[in-house]
């Protein structure tokens, strides 16, 4: 598990910045978790920053750093693939969890950071997932089962594709749209509780750590709070009786 700290990690996003501009090249980085993506959102590099993680809610996501002086234009084309594990028997097959198939591909030696997202579909549990371009072969070749559930893995062509995550409905209550409310009714905690989180710096609003507890909250946004989950702020849906607000949230499954 990564430990690095944030002046490590921002070392690192300084010196991938400068050899971009001294090779007029782009570089790219592994996979990116939240915290390394929230880092890098406040930070100013020579180089053209762009990030993309194949598809709009992603969130773990590789970095390009594009040098202006760079001899030609990027293609758009990140370095990484896209695979589908699909069960082979669909009447044997387990209720296969985002854990499961991670630790499956943790069992062949792929290092966290060489894998993107891994969206799991809930009807026939099958995962969609991203990887570094030379980490492919090694999934395709070797992912022959998961737990005790026969698959198999397949690339797709995930350009222009409607990629998108599962996701579980909820309405919760919220006395007002300050952020330390919400974290307080979507982790089913107290409002003191909730303040921990946003201090311990286990909150992020769109991929960014958020320390502010009176923070305003608006439909759209995606907010993670580690240890409980990912989930997206759908609508405000109206007043209780006694004036408190009903939010739709949804969980990332």
């Amino acid at each position: 598990m990564k430990t690095d700290t944030d002046d490590f990690i921002r070392k690192r996003f300084n010196d991938l910045d400068q050899r971009a501009s001294a090779r007029a090249y782009p570089v790219y980085t592994d996979f990116c978790d939240a915290r390394e993506l929230s880092i890098l959102h406040t930070m100013h590099f020579f180089s053209t920053v762009t990030t993309d993680g194949g598809y709009e809610l992603s969130e773990r996501q590789m970095v390009c750093f594009m040098p202006s002086d760079a001899f030609f234009e990027q293609n758009g084309d990140f370095p990484f693939k896209a695979i589908r594990i699909s069960c082979r028997n669909q009447n044997f097959a387990e209720s296969l969890t985002h854990r499961d198939y991670l630790g499956a591909l943790m069992n062949l030696g792929i290092r966290r950071e060489l894998l993107g997202d891994l969206l799991v579909d809930s009807k026939d549990h099958s995962c969609t997932l991203f990887c570094v371009d030379r980490i492919a072969p090694l999934i395709l070749d070797n992912i022959i089962s998961v737990r005790h559930t026969e698959v198999f893995a397949s690339l797709i062509d995930f350009h222009g594709s409607d990629i998108r995550p599962s996701f579980r409905q909820e309405t919760i209550i919220i006395s007002s749209d300050r952020l330390d409310s919400l974290v307080a009714a979507a982790a089913h905690t107290s409002r003191t509780k909730g303040c921990l989180l946003i201090d311990s710096e286990r909150v992020m609003i769109n991929s960014r750590i958020e320390k502010s507890h009176t923070r305003q909250i608006s439909s759209g946004d995606i907010i993670t709070i580690r240890g409980n989950g990912k989930f997206r702020i759908s609508d405000f849906t109206g007043l209780t009786n006694k004036g408190r607000i009903k939010v739709s949230i949804e969980w990332y499954d």
